[in-house]
C-alpha cells in the first residue's frame, strides 16, 4: 500500500481528470472537458512551464498538483508557484498530500528555487490545518480583475 509519487504518464489523460474534475468542483471553478484537455496538454508539452505530479496507490491516481517556476522581481529569483493539489476523500489524512507536497519540495530545492508558494480559501479548514504545517502563512490577500467570462 505505498504511495507512489510522479509524473503523469501521456495516455492517462482519463486519470487525470478524474481527480482534476472533482478538484475544480471543490474549489468552485468546475472544468468542462475542453478545458481540461488544454491544461492536460499544457502539463504533457510543459509549456507555460506547467508540471504536474500524481500519487498513486496500488495501480490507482489518488492525488494530483500542479506546480510551475516563476520569478521574484522584487529578490531577482525563481520560486515554485503551487497551482493545484487536491487528494480524493477517501485518502485524506493518509500521507498523500504530505508526500506530493514533500516531493515539490525535493523539486523546488534542485531547481534553485527561493520558496514555495499557494492560495487557499479561508473556509478550506481542513487544508488550511495541513497547509499550516507545511509552511508559513503570508497574509497576504489576492485581487483579481476579472477580463473574461469564466
Amino acid at each position: 500500500m505505498e504511495i507512489v509519487i510522479r509524473r503523469p504518464r501521456p495516455d492517462e489523460f482519463e486519470s487525470w481528470f478524474a481527480l482534476y474534475e472533482p478538484y475544480s468542483h471543490s474549489v468552485e471553478s468546475a472544468v468542462d472537458l475542453n478545458i481540461a484537455r488544454i491544461v492536460w496538454e499544457w502539463i504533457v508539452s510543459k509549456r507555460h512551464g506547467v508540471e504536474a505530479l500524481v500519487a498513486e496507490r496500488d495501480g490507482t491516481l489518488v492525488g494530483l498538483a500542479h506546480y510551475r517556476p516563476f520569478p521574484r522581481t522584487l529578490n531577482g529569483n525563481e520560486a515554485g508557484y503551487l497551482d493545484d493539489i487536491y487528494v480524493v476523500a477517501s485518502e485524506r489524512g493518509s500521507g498523500v498530500a504530505k508526500a506530493i507536497m514533500n516531493e515539490v519540495v525535493r523539486i523546488a530545492r534542485l531547481r534553485g528555487w527561493s520558496h514555495i508558494r499557494w492560495v487557499t480559501t479561508k473556509g478550506n479548514v481542513r487544508a488550511r490545518g495541513f497547509y499550516d504545517k507545511m509552511g508559513e502563512d503570508m497574509r497576504l490577500l489576492t485581487y483579481r480583475i476579472p477580463l473574461l467570462q469564466e
